[in-house]
């Protein structure tokens, strides 16, 4: 479009008495129409080769000057989507860094919890113990309930420990 408006300002400009005339500004731009359409023409033609459609007139050295546009063309599709997976590549890797980092946070957390839970139901046991001295024996409902929390903290341990070591063969 710039090429068209360039060349309108040259004509304009060389021959500006000329175009003041209507008729001869009409056949100037009758022309350019004429040029432009040419030029489509030329364009899909070009595109219609490229895709292997409308081979059949072409020269042997159309042919192999058509096969090395393409050639080039394959290849500059090549390098582009090679850039665009690196790049992918390397976002991924510096998502998988942060995640890493996350998942070591985490741990640190999930430990932490852990160690704090233990300390809380050693402080339990430990008034617990003390209070059944003062407290019947005979209902064995403490005892009980301490028999599952030990229960539930070993399986809760394994667990726990089987998860950490599963993260940290990852």
């Amino acid at each position: 479009m710039k090429s068209i408006r360039e060349r309108y300002q040259e004509a304009r400009d060389e021959n500006n008495c000329r175009l003041l005339n209507p008729i001869s500004e009409a056949k100037f731009w009758q022309m350019e129409v004429a040029t432009l359409r040419q030029q489509v023409q030329n364009l899909q033609s070009n595109n219609r080769q490229l895709m292997g459609e409308e081979l059949s007139g072409l020269t042997i050295r159309d042919l192999q000057f058509l096969q090395s546009q393409v050639e080039m063309s394959l290849q500059s599709i090549r390098k582009k989507k090679e850039q665009v997976i690196a790049e992918e590549i390397m976002q991924l890797n510096q998502k998988g860094i942060v995640l890493q980092k996350e998942n070591v946070e985490l741990k640190k957390e999930v430990s932490i919890a852990y160690q704090y839970k233990i300390e809380l139901q050693n402080k339990l046991f430990a008034e617990g113990t003390s209070g059944d001295n003062n407290v019947d024996r005979g209902s064995g409902s403490s005892e009980k309930a301490r028999g599952r929390s030990k229960e539930n903290d070993a399986s809760e341990h394994i667990s726990l420990a089987l998860s950490i070591e599963e993260h940290a063969d990852e």
